[in-house]
């Protein structure tokens, strides 16, 4: 009987050899073309986003139109609307032509992009311009007070930023915000190479609409029957809407300022109410909820019945 000391035991199992070894320099390559996918990924991204084929063909209607603004020079518009995307969509230039006969535009945008942006696009508008009688802004009762712009960097914003102001500002605002730099990224490649409209009609129907309206964009659909969800509450911020009547009552424009018609069936309009008594031209009203078809944008009929009260305000401030 044999015995077998401690640390001389012998292995059966065979000894495995790898049967290529990767020089360091494959290895080198190997990491440095993972590190390069992202970056590659965005500036082709970035490359699109900027192209005038990108807006034609994805079928965001909202996108399509978010050059709008920028395309304004020398319309030297009389009356000028922005604001919220109650604003885009229900502040009606006919409406107030037809009242005072003044040419009107609306260059409002989503709160999504005033809330990275701010008020860029106007800042734009009134470089390439005259500058207008009456600047009429419009917010929703939660959008009395600025959003910070560092909270998220979402897809509308971005592409405002990326097509119209690439500079050192945009490029660090992206660059404090690496992921969503990737997930916007990724937004403008699925939107161009996958979910793309080849016909040209989202965006040929949305110029049409904003050619005869001169800015207002209102989407199809029936109206509301219930609130699509409760509005936020945030305390209106008295200094920033102060700040915006200093910065733009220059050189002639007079400018007011509404808060958006509140759906009848949102719970808050008691909070918005008392809050909001000595910052806006007008007193926040309760609105039927079919004068919505997607919270907080307004069917074209919405639009123009809000947009009245606004004509009327412009009309007798003409006759004083």
């Amino acid at each position: 009987m044999s015995v077998v000391l401690p640390g001389n035991e012998q292995s059966s199992a065979p000894e495995i050899h790898p049967k290529y070894h990767f020089p360091p320099r494959a290895y080198v390559l190997y990491c440095l073309t993972i590190a390069l996918v992202p970056i590659v990924s965005v500036t082709g991204a970035f490359l699109i986003a900027r192209s005038s084929w990108y807006v034609r063909h994805q079928k965001n209607s909202y996108l399509a139109i978010s050059d709008y603004p920028f395309s304004l020079k020398d319309r030297n518009c009389d009356v000028l609307i922005y604001g919220d995307s109650s604003a885009l969509t229900g502040v009606s230039p006919p409406v107030i032509e037809a009242a005072t006969a003044l040419r009107t535009c609306n260059i409002a945008q989503p709160n999504t992009t005033l809330a990275i942006a701010g008020t860029f696009a106007l800042d734009s508008y009134l470089k390439n311009n005259a500058r207008p009688k009456f600047l009429i802004f419009q917010f929703i009762a939660p959008d009395f007070a600025p959003r910070d712009p560092n909270s998220r960097l979402n897809d509308e914003a971005a592409l405002q930023l990326a097509r119209h102001r690439l500079d050192l500002q945009t490029l660090q605002l992206f660059g404090r915000h690496p992921i969503q730099t990737l997930e916007f990224s990724e937004f403008i490649l699925s939107t161009a190479l996958i979910d793309t409209d080849w016909t040209d009609g989202t965006y040929d129907r949305a110029w049409t609409q904003i050619g005869i309206t001169h800015g207002l964009f209102t989407t199809p659909g029936p109206p509301l029957q219930t609130c699509a969800g409760k509005l936020e509450l945030r305390a209106p911020d008295a200094a920033w809407i102060r700040q915006l009547r200093s910065k733009y009552s220059q050189e002639g424009t007079r400018v007011l300022v509404y808060v958006a018609p509140y759906p009848e069936c949102d719970g808050s309009y008691d909070y918005y109410s008392e809050r909001l008594a000595q910052l806006s031209e007008n007193h926040l009203r309760k609105s039927t909820i079919t004068m919505f078809n997607e919270q907080n944008h307004f069917t074209r009929e919405g639009a123009d019945l809000n947009t009245v009260s606004i004509a009327k305000d412009i009309a007798n401030l003409l006759h004083r």
